[in-house]
């Protein structure tokens, strides 16, 4: 059984690829700098229709969050 963690957004993508996929762990804090999140529907994660990773990054907002 496999169980990608982070970024959900990719990997509902490989854990609806692959037959032992079972879970995908989220962690919710990179809101602040996505503008689109995982679909889920009655508790299953749904890969997104569009091409791509499923994630529409916020420059401008990683920026304000950078350190120097």
């Amino acid at each position: 059984m496999r169980s990608p963690h982070f970024m959900m957004e990719p990997h509902v993508n490989l854990a609806c690829a692959v037959p032992n996929g079972r879970y995908v762990e989220h962690l919710p804090q990179l809101g602040a700098i996505t503008g689109t999140g995982p679909v889920i529907m009655d508790g299953w994660g749904r890969p997104p229709d569009a091409p791509g990773i499923g994630i529409e990054w916020h420059l401008d907002a990683a920026g304000d969050l950078r350190v120097d």
